[in-house]
């Protein structure tokens, strides 16, 4: 008996041991666009859903640019940068997110990998002849994506009985040309009913011309138009921007562009085939898959956006018997539904009183918060342009002065000159000396009057190059008080913003004159020998984070609800302004976030903004 217990416990530690030094199953994503390209980060999401459920998969993703750089030259520089960061590394699975990536991987297979399985998702069509070609057939494994072109087609002159044509948007694209042989089909196939346009070749700009008038008789099916006949790459944003502009209901085949201009359509749900994918990546691990497996994602969903139905006055039903409705209005008995059922039953009497009484309320303290925000919102715009308006008087003085200024800095660089030629010296150290200063109070005097002109339009501008601008204009000074600047940036793949360069600029100046002023009272009382001012700037989500901190001490708690009230300060000759047009500028007018804390030697500003696109 006791035998048979030790072979019991002696069986269960080998098998503790087995599963701690069992080895993770490595799987690659392989991205044919760009991380923030809306479709393939969808897909990706979905994939990362199912596959993290798994504590012994770890999951490693790659980016190409394909959207943007299409060309042999770009596949073969990034084949050498993917030899070197796939050297010695072993996976168990590669999956490759769309067309681009996945005819890269065809391409240069054996150039990067030995025995490892192929998944691929999104496409619409494959060769299997190519596979054969490639060596690959004992490899590849795949999930389709198929848009519903034909019942879409079909469905349109349903929903627009008087419909007389159909205009289809495809553009020239590797993953266009995959869509072509079934819009062709579907084309032939409904010809007879409707008069069919296929646009492949245009630009943005010549389709919101052409579609900028209402016909009730016409609609559009738009496939896909991210590249047009010059080249140029459209962002998401762009093509949504262009989609709501267009006078015509716009049938899609996704939920990409739902909410964002399009009427609706019979769509694939894009999350849906990242989990479908994720789901064939894990019998592939598992064994339970034989290759050149494929499945096609059959999962759709109608939907019409409530907006758009208003605007055509098109009646989905009238094709459709089960469908999702998008920016439904929410009814005011939506809203109270419990407490009206409520209110009827206790007391039936008093119902129509009482909702009376509530919906004047409601629409009296509505009102006053709005006359409140909009008489707040032009109060701070206000103030916003009287700093501009005073920034630009300090330009005006100060150009004036640069002017003044100039002149004699050219004569002092003559005479100089003159003086070498006649002492036949033209290499006197004291000419070049004379010449360098001049120089530089001639770029100071240019550098800081572009730096106090007030930003006349929003514009995108990068963040570090913000920061070293600025301190370009105060060098000085801080290098004059001992205090060293760190500019670090944290993993930070986007550092552009959109907003006013030259007033963040100050924004920044001003937080870092008030670290200077903190540390300068700090090494006076000797309580710190050096002081130091840092810069970390990093992504986190869509945002791009500046934070700047000190070792000055830090803020007051009894100061943190204030520092950013109007005329709030706690220096002699402070005037409080500082830091309220530092949150009016960020929150109010570039959409972003300023907040204040402190940390283990200092307090921290911490900026959030938007990243442009």
């Amino acid at each position: 008996m006791n035998i048979m217990k030790l072979c019991i416990k002696f069986f269960i530690l080998l098998l503790m041991i087995n599963c701690a030094f069992a080895e993770d199953k490595q799987v690659l994503i392989i991205n044919s666009y760009h991380r923030g390209f809306q479709w393939s980060d969808d897909v990706i999401k979905g994939l990362e859903s199912v596959l993290t459920e798994r504590l012994d998969i770890a999951v490693n993703i790659l980016y190409m640019d394909s959207k943007r750089i299409n060309s042999q030259k770009y596949y073969e520089k990034l084949l050498e940068l993917y030899k070197i960061q796939l050297q010695n590394r072993k996976y168990d699975l590669i999956i490759v997110v769309d067309r681009f990536a996945y005819d890269f991987i065809l391409q240069y297979y054996y150039e990067l990998f030995t025995t490892e399985p192929i998944l691929f998702a999104g496409l619409e069509r494959n060769s299997l002849e190519e596979i054969k070609k490639r060596r690959l057939e004992d490899k590849i494994f795949g999930v389709y994506e198929r848009r519903a072109i034909g019942e879409i087609i079909s469905m349109i002159p349903k929903m627009i009985p008087n419909l007389k044509k159909l205009h289809i948007i495809n553009d020239r694209s590797e993953n266009g040309d995959d869509s072509h042989p079934f819009i062709l089909e579907a084309i032939r196939e409904n010809e007879k009913n409707i008069d069919i346009e296929y646009i492949r070749t245009s630009t943005l700009k010549e389709i919101e011309e052409r579609f900028s008038s209402y016909k009730n008789d016409e609609a559009i099916f738009y496939i896909r138009f991210y590249n047009d006949k010059h080249g140029n790459f459209y962002r998401n944003n762009q093509i949504a921007m262009s989609i709501d502009k267009l006078k015509l209901p716009v049938f899609v085949t996704d939920t990409l562009f739902m909410g964002k201009g399009a009427f609706g359509g019979k769509l694939v749900l894009i999350d849906e085939l990242g989990i479908e994918t994720g789901r064939v990546a894990i019998d592939i691990l598992d064994g339970k898959l034989k290759p050149l497996f494929t499945t096609t994602l059959d999962k759709y969903d109608f939907q019409f956006d409530m907006n758009k139905i208003k605007e055509f006055n098109i009646n989905p039903a009238l094709a459709v018997k089960d469908y999702t409705i998008i920016n439904m209005p929410q009814t005011f008995f939506d809203k109270y539904r419990e407490f009206i059922d409520f209110v009827f039953i206790i007391s039936p009497f008093l119902v129509f009183l009482i909702l009376g009484l509530l919906h004047n309320i409601y629409m009296r303290i509505k009102n006053e918060k709005k006359l409140h925000l909009a008489e707040l919102e032009k109060n701070k715009h206000r103030q916003f342009v009287i700093q501009q308006s005073k920034l630009a008087e300090i330009g005006e003085v100060f150009s004036s002065i640069a002017h003044q200024w100039k002149n004699p800095l050219v004569e002092i660089a003559t005479i100089a000159q003159e003086h070498a030629f006649k002492e036949r010296d033209k290499n006197s150290q004291f000419v070049k000396d004379i010449m360098v200063q001049i120089r530089y109070m001639t770029n100071t005097m240019s550098d800081f009057q572009k730096f106090i002109t007030p930003s006349a339009l929003k514009t995108s501008f990068n963040v570090e190059e913000a920061i070293k601008s600025m301190m370009k204009i105060i060098n000085h000074t801080i290098r004059y008080n001992y205090i060293d600047i760190i500019i670090n940036k944290k993993e930070a793949e986007r550092l552009s913003v959109y907003g006013y360069k030259n007033e963040f600029m100050q924004i920044l100046l001003n937080i870092v004159n008030n670290a200077k002023d903190q540390i300068v009272e700090l090494r006076n009382q000797k309580t710190i020998k050096r002081g130091q001012i840092e810069f970390l700037i990093y992504n986190k989500k869509e945002l791009v984070i500046i934070e700047i901190s000190d070792n000055a001490g830090g803020i007051k708690d009894d100061m943190f609800a204030h520092i950013f009230d109007a005329y709030y300060t706690t220096k002699k000759n402070g005037h409080g302004i500082g830091l309220y047009m530092s949150k009016l500028i960020i929150e109010n007018k570039m959409g972003g976030k300023i907040e204040a804390f402190n940390k283990k030697e200092g307090a921290c500003f911490k900026i959030s903004l938007e990243a442009a696109k």
